[in-house]
């Protein structure tokens, strides 16, 4: 039996920087290469011939099928398969492509497009789309965009079979910088307004339109072109339908039209049983409208459906870690602790690398007295499987203040770690003991560290500088930031006191010194513990000061940090009379004061967590009594505490 021929039809313009990608992912996956090339400026042609392509020149006329034809023209393949440039066959369905062509008594098959959008790390789309068909002189593409195969094949065989298949083709085309430097909205739009001119009746037209629209953010112009599309067709036979009313209802959900969306979906489910995604939405809605127990009933029955079938356009998570994580957060809101616990938890075991839900578990448990449990949690629910996993779990316990947890949880890491492992677990700990404010621990986790002179011993001998300044004693090293602490203190201090003379000897002082102890130190932020530096650490020291009560300490560093973001700093500056150094955040060299001085994002965020960590402590000892039992308001506490901002997840 003879091996039937893959072709691989492209239409390429201008598209060196991603081809390689593709065309290096097809590598013993087809036998021929046909590249259209449409009137390409830089080296496409080139780099399609290195991988063995035949390049078809092509004069670019508004018409994607066209083009696409032109190569089709060239195969001599017994399947045709198309991809685009921005576009990579998925390693499996490499391999798995010729038993299916081998096997299949079907004219089509549909592969599974995964559309990245965004910056790429949103998650998912998942389309199935016929881009694998038998090749013969009938089946031509149609269509001036959003070109189609489909209806050519049918009408060479009104008995035309086809399957969805597995197979995964990865999509890059939509995430936001290549859309920005292509301008691909504006493109589509354009030649989907000149189809509707020329095709006015043809729904498919109207329908893509709105998805351009809807793209953009035009939600309304979107709705009102999705429903001349809705009108145009009927939903049991056409593919899409399923997509348009989802669209639809994103539209309403965009513009607020919650009882709208609500009627669209219950309408759209009965056409379509199945479909996880409507069931999903049914519960977003359902709880915009304040319907918390229809929404709680829809959303686990949309994890009861799971993902939906594959002929479904859906999204990554429905039906499984999106629709958990949903569920989750309505429960939280209200105030069923315990299920939304147990709703994150699912969502993580969905998808291990997922960790809002983990962010959001560990506040809770925080926050309603259960902190102790965490432990247990962790390790009966949780796949530790390797020390990457358990550091990342540690950093968000430190993050969520369970310090408690954190501590206990590393005692149970390893039996017998690795001499770098115990270096790394002695840090982490250094810094849970100072996120408590427990200096004098912290100090005795760092110094060995420090003697052993390994990867972490530079930044355990900034952080041991630190500790010195917050205790009060000389700070001598090189560690920028506690040079920057000594001599703002030391401003502060002589500003207050008004000694105009002490001032300017101790900031320029302060400052020559810090510049050449900068210079020398290199300021190197890019060994191991480094993450520590700068706002985040300061941060770390003030969530230290309220849990040891250093609340002098505290004020003085809030104080510095707000001068340095705000560069609130004119009367120093006035009363010293250094005028070389009137920038705040950069010295003479041009290097920052502290790593991360000028990101006053950061500093902000950093900021904001002190405060609320103070508010939060003062909570905390307010929703008990002095025998230990909860006070009467704890409830109303809890509520208070919950909606305070803080870490989950979903920082920039």
């Amino acid at each position: 039996m003879r091996a039937e021929r893959i072709s691989l039809c492209m239409i390429v313009k201008d598209e060196e920087e991603v081809l390689p990608h593709c065309l290096a992912s097809v590598q013993g996956a087809v036998d021929e290469i046909i590249v259209v090339d449409t009137g390409s400026s830089d080296r496409s042609a080139e780099i399609a011939q290195q991988y063995g392509a035949v390049v078809v020149a092509f004069e670019w006329c508004d018409d994607f099928a066209a083009a696409r034809n032109a190569g089709l023209e060239r195969a001599s393949g017994d399947w045709i398969l198309f991809l685009d440039a921005d576009e990579a066959l998925d390693r499996a369905a490499r391999e798995q492509i010729r038993s299916w062509t081998t096997v299949s008594g079907c004219d089509g098959l549909f592969l599974n497009i995964h559309n990245y959008t965004g910056t790429g790390q949103q998650g998912v789309t998942v389309n199935p789309v016929l881009r694998l068909f038998r090749n013969a002189p009938e089946h031509r593409f149609e269509g001036r965009i959003h070109e189609q195969i489909a209806a050519a094949i049918c009408r060479r065989n009104s008995e035309a079979a086809f399957h969805v298949t597995d197979m995964v083709i990865h999509h890059y085309g939509y995430q936001t910088a290549i859309v920005e430097r292509k301008d691909k909205v504006n493109r589509n739009v354009r030649l989907l307004q000149q189809a509707v001119e020329e095709e006015p009746d043809q729904p498919f037209h109207h329908y893509n339109l709105g998805v351009e629209y809807l793209r953009v953010g035009e939600a309304e112009r979107a709705l009102e072109t999705f429903g001349v599309a809705r009108m145009g067709i009927d939903p049991a036979v056409t593919s899409y339908a399923h997509l348009l009313f989802k669209y639809e209802v994103r539209c309403l959900q965009h513009l607020n039209r919650w009882q709208e969306a609500l009627d669209r979906i219950d309408a759209a489910l009965e056409l379509f049983p199945e479909y996880t995604d409507l069931m999903h939405h049914r519960g977003v809605c359902a709880d915009a409208l304040g319907d918390a127990d229809r929404a709680e009933l829809s959303l686990r029955e949309a994890v009861r459906m799971g993902p939906p079938p594959p002929i479904y356009h859906t999204e990554e998570g429905i039906g499984t870690y999106q629709t958990w994580y949903t569920l989750g957060r309505l429960l939280e809101g209200k105030a069923d602790l315990e299920g939304a616990v147990d709703a994150y938890v699912e969502a993580v075991r969905a998808k291990s690398s997922l960790l809002p839900p983990l962010y959001r578990i560990f506040r809770m448990m925080r926050v309603s007295g259960q902190e102790h449990q965490i432990p247990e949690l962790v390790t009966e629910r949780f796949a530790l499987g390797s020390e990457e996993a358990t550091h990342k779990v540690l950093g968000i316990l430190e993050q969520s203040r369970c310090h408690e947890a954190a501590l206990e949880l590393l005692s149970s890491v390893s039996s017998q770690p690795s001499g770098e492992m115990r270096e790394r677990l002695s840090v982490a700990e250094a810094m849970l003991h100072i996120q408590q404010g427990r200096w004098n621990k912290a100090r005795l986790k760092l110094e060995p560290v420090k003697r052993k002179k390994g990867l972490l011993a530079l930044p355990s001998a900034r952080w041991l500088e630190r500790l010195e300044w917050i205790e009060g004693k000389e700070v001598n090293g090189d560690d920028p930031l506690a040079l920057w602490l000594k001599r703002s203190s030391q401003v502060s201090a002589a500003v207050t006191n008004d000694e105009e003379s002490t001032v300017q000897t101790g900031r320029t002082v302060g400052l020559r010194a810090a510049k050449k102890k900068d210079m020398n130190s290199s300021m190197d932020v890019t060994v191991a513990g480094a993450e520590y530096d700068g706002w985040q650490a300061l941060g770390l020291m003030m969530e230290g000061c309220v849990q040891s009560g250093r609340w002098k300490e505290l004020h003085s560093l809030i104080q510095m940090c707000r001068q340095q973001l705000v560069g609130d700093d004119s009367s120093v500056r006035e009363n010293v009379r250094v005028e070389e150094e009137e920038n705040e955040n950069l010295n003479e060299n041009g290097m920052e004061s502290f790593p991360g001085a000028s990101d006053t994002l950061a500093g902000t965020s950093w900021l904001v967590k002190g405060l609320v960590s103070a508010a939060d402590h003062h909570l905390e000892i307010f929703a008990q009594r002095t025998n230990g039992q909860r006070h009467r308001c704890w409830p109303v506490v809890q509520h208070i505490r919950l909606e305070l901002p803080g870490s989950d997840g979903f920082e920039s």
